[in-house]
């Protein structure tokens, strides 16, 4: 065997294995940006739920106070409500009430049942939490 003859079987074999090794590489890159991006998505839609959900529970309050005020003259109401603190910017709150009247042989004679649909947004994400109570009087 001749050197040279050894040296021309073995040309262009490292630029395959550099090659192999970029693509690898690359492919493993691309992974890893694409599930941290889908980690971060995932951030962003649990606070704005959480933001959402704030938001439902700060219409159900406010429905619940006009519904059981402390004279008797409560009722129902709808509205939407929309926040101006910097906490819950962007987002909004519809409440909506129905009211439906009991047998009179039960002790109480209305019931109410107060939705509360809180949406917030921010730029391309948009949450909503939908929060429903059911108050006898």
């Amino acid at each position: 065997m001749c050197p040279n003859s050894l040296a021309k079987r073995q040309t262009g074999s490292a630029l395959v294995v550099a090659i192999f090794i970029i693509v690898v590489m690359l492919a493993l890159i691309l992974s890893l940006s694409r599930l941290s991006l889908s980690s971060s998505e995932s951030l962003v839609y649990e606070v704005q739920g959480t933001r959402a959900f704030l938001a439902a529970q700060s219409g159900l309050e406010l429905g619940l106070t006009a519904v059981l005020p402390r004279t008797a003259a409560g009722g129902c109401f709808n509205s939407t409500l929309s926040f101006t603190d910097s906490g819950l910017i962007g987002c909004r709150a519809q409440i909506t009430c129905s009211q439906q009247a009991l047998p009179a042989d039960s002790l109480t004679t209305v019931l109410y049942q107060v939705t509360s649909i809180g949406v917030c947004s921010a730029d391309d994400f948009v949450t909503s939490r939908t929060l429903v109570i059911e108050v006898r009087q």
